[in-house]
């Protein structure tokens, strides 16, 4: 059995009130969460902030609801990029089905 994660898309293009893109990922395995426990799910939202990119990995429920607002590793400035930030976690990208 693999050690690698991988991320299945399960919804995208979530538009925030604040204008963040949002996509909502199963992870192939629990992930440390950044603050008492594991998650399954993820939320990437990418967003301008002062006129600067930024990618944010965030532990979520199955439905899409943040649970934690501490950024997950993958998480960036510079780029408004979903597949680079999980990429950037050391995750794989599943296919598009």
């Amino acid at each position: 059995m693999s050690d690698k994660v991988i991320a299945m898309l399960i919804k995208e293009n979530m538009v925030t009130r604040s204008g963040a893109v949002q996509s909502l990922y199963k992870l192939s395995r629990p992930v440390d969460n950044g603050c008492d426990g594991t998650t399954e799910h993820v939320i990437v939202s990418a967003t301008y902030v002062l006129g600067v990119p930024e990618t944010y990995i965030f532990p979520s429920d199955a439905d899409g609801a943040i649970t934690s607002w501490l950024e997950l590793d993958g998480s960036y400035r510079g780029g408004t990029d979903h597949e680079q930030a999980l990429r950037g976690a050391g995750w794989e990208v599943a296919p598009a089905r």
